[in-house]
């Protein structure tokens, strides 16, 4: 969208609030928060990311090759993850266009920019949208594998249907904010492109359409990781159920953080006139909390899949027993091997102190003179010299 000296003065709210900002002298000195910066953003997404195809890939090997069982729930979650792929790609793309600088500095500065930066974007709210619907739906097919019937299973059908028109309308809002879609970036073609919702064709439309969807996605969070809570109330639960379950509910409750903080980061910038446009300054910390709340949610649905199967492994993967190797020295009386054997006395049967040496006519077990040498103590740094006294005979 290579914008020319004057912006056309339409009815679009966008086109003429990035004009204004265009003629606003920047600061010089402003000081950049930390969120807008790129080693930010990276440290903050990548590591996250790669730990959620991780958990992801242990899903899928459990369900295909340990217990066989393929479900919706699973192409859901692969679906998921490849929609968050993308999204974070939006997201790191754009920093090499001006993501995390002000509109008038990629107007006045840089304009060839802002085509490719409009173009990432989109990218990354229609795909982060997409993937936010996807995870929810998953979550509840994962669900319905344990409630077979009751209450709890006909939440999640009522949840589900709910979860579908959310992402129903995400999809449309993400991948059709404009009309054509490429009007998303490409606002000066003819005709003019019909925008709405997050295309910012007015200013009380995209902020409703960020308010609600924000919202709407922190409630469907809480409510999704919740239903499983019932569980608790459950006679007879036992104590690994109950350890599970805890776990379960604190991987969710990043999850409806990260909502309820993207949410804040949102409001935080609601600010009147035109400074609401200025997206590319105040978005970067809405999208770190957007990437890691979908992070969160693809490893909190997919662990209870594969961490059973790596705590029955732990014992193969880590040495849990211990192996003591002792050895013993045969006795040696003039040339003649030795062994212990009993006395004739019939009390002493069953005392160990009665023990005596018998001969064994020179045999012996081992074939190897240098091994034999050194366990019956032949050799001069082993010799040991050993005198046995024959116990008395009873009575005598």
């Amino acid at each position: 969208m290579q914008l020319p000296a004057a912006f056309p003065m339409a009815t679009d709210d966008l086109l003429m609030s990035m004009a204004m900002m265009a003629q606003e002298p920047l600061d010089p000195n402003e000081k950049i928060p930390l969120a807008n910066r790129q080693e930010t953003i990276y440290g903050a997404t990548i590591p996250f990311h790669i730990i959620s195809w991780a958990a992801v890939g242990f899903r899928l090997y459990t369900r295909f090759r340990v217990v066989r069982e393929i479900g919706i729930d699973d192409y859901l979650i692969i679906l998921a993850a490849f929609f968050n792929l993308a999204s974070l790609i939006g997201v790191l793309c754009s920093l090499d266009y001006g993501l995390g600088s002000h509109f008038g500095f990629v107007l006045n500065e840089h304009a060839e920019w802002l085509t490719p930066l409009m173009r990432w974007l989109y990218i990354q709210n229609a795909t982060y949208l997409t993937c936010s619907g996807i995870v929810k739906m998953s979550l509840l097919f994962q669900y319905f594998r344990m409630f077979k019937q009751g209450k709890s299973r006909i939440a999640c059908q009522i949840v589900l249907g709910l979860v579908v028109l959310y992402t129903v309308t995400a999809f449309m809002q993400g991948w059709f904010p404009c009309f054509p879609a490429n009007g998303f970036w490409d606002r000066l073609q003819t005709p003019r492109p019909k925008c709405w919702g997050l295309g910012y064709a007015t200013i009380d439309g995209a902020r409703m359409a960020l308010y609600g969807f924000a919202a709407t996605n922190m409630i469907l969070d809480v409510i999704i990781f919740a239903i499983p809570m019932s569980v608790y109330w459950k006679p007879g639960i036992g104590r690994r159920e109950i350890v599970a379950l805890t776990a379960l509910f604190a991987l969710g409750s990043i999850v409806v953080l990260m909502a309820i903080l993207r949410l804040w980061s949102v409001a935080r910038h609601d600010a009147a006139g035109i400074q609401s446009f200025d997206f590319p300054w105040w978005f970067p910390l809405t999208l770190i909390f957007s990437a890691l709340e979908v992070d969160f949610a693809i490893i909190t649905a997919s662990i209870p899949i594969f961490w059973p199967v790596i705590v029955r492994s732990l014992p193969q993967i880590f040495v849990t027993q211990e192996i003591h190797v002792t050895h013993h020295s045969r006795l040696t009386d003039n040339g003649n091997d030795f062994e212990m054997g009993r006395p004739q006395s019939l009390k002493s049967n069953n005392s160990q102190e009665g023990l005596t040496c018998v001969a064994t006519g020179g045999k012996t077990d081992y074939n190897d003179t240098f091994v034999v040498d050194h366990v019956t103590g032949k050799t001069p740094q082993n010799r040991v010299e050993i005198a046995v006294r024959p116990p008395k005979k009873w009575g005598r």
